[in-house]
């Protein structure tokens, strides 16, 4: 089951070290090949466009991922294992361009569920998990002003119930964090949204 998410979104190590002392995993801090991506992690682009649809820049002295939807589709993400309920909040930093839209770049967030115990955090598998519910949240706000950054900062756990309200949170787990080109409109050509700073904090 899929669902699109209407919200405007309110707001590393590499990933094998992505887990620092309080247990919170750090995604997009520091930058991999997009080629040959780390374990856990998934990328799909078109390799035939100048400039790519993903690429790491320096953004203001921050290490992005800078997106443009407008040079082909893409996706890119990172399998996880985390019980909503135990790392319930999600945040990451985002900077429009000029030519960028709330939309052209979407969050896709994986759920399944499952009873506790059935298999561990660190159990992660390989490829894109099989999930029972996915979220797809357009990034941006209309209000922003472009060229500065934005921190978003939201909780699963509310997230989840707000579109399974009878499904128990305490059994479901995040299987899934990943960005890709949105489907609601053309994203223009020149358009780039920058992100960093993916946390899922407890």
């Amino acid at each position: 089951m899929t669902i699109i998410g209407s919200l405007g979104l309110a707001g590393c190590t590499l990933p094998d070290a992505g887990v620092d002392v309080s247990g919170d995993l750090k995604l997009l801090y520091a930058p991999f090949s997009l080629n040959n991506p780390p374990r856990y992690w998934q990328v799909h682009q078109a390799h035939d466009t100048i400039p790519a649809p993903l690429s790491w820049e320096d953004k203001d002295g921050r290490i992005a991922l800078a997106a443009r939807p407008g040079m082909g589709a893409f996706e890119i993400g990172r399998r996880t294992n985390v019980i909503v309920l135990a790392s319930p909040f999600l945040s990451f930093d985002w900077q429009f361009n000029n030519a960028a839209q709330v939309g052209d770049v979407e969050l896709v967030l994986g759920f399944r569920r499952q009873a506790q115990g059935s298999w561990t955090e660190s159990d992660l598998g390989s490829g894109k998990p099989t999930m029972d519910q996915e979220v797809r949240i357009a990034v941006g706000q209309y209000s922003v002003r472009y060229g500065e950054w934005q921190h978003e900062y939201f909780d699963l756990a509310t997230l989840y119930r707000r579109y399974w309200p009878d499904s128990p949170a305490d059994e479901v787990r995040l299987v899934w964090i990943g960005l890709v080109s949105g489907k609601d409109h053309v994203a223009h050509e020149n358009s780039v949204t920058h992100l960093t700073h993916i946390l899922l904090s407890r």
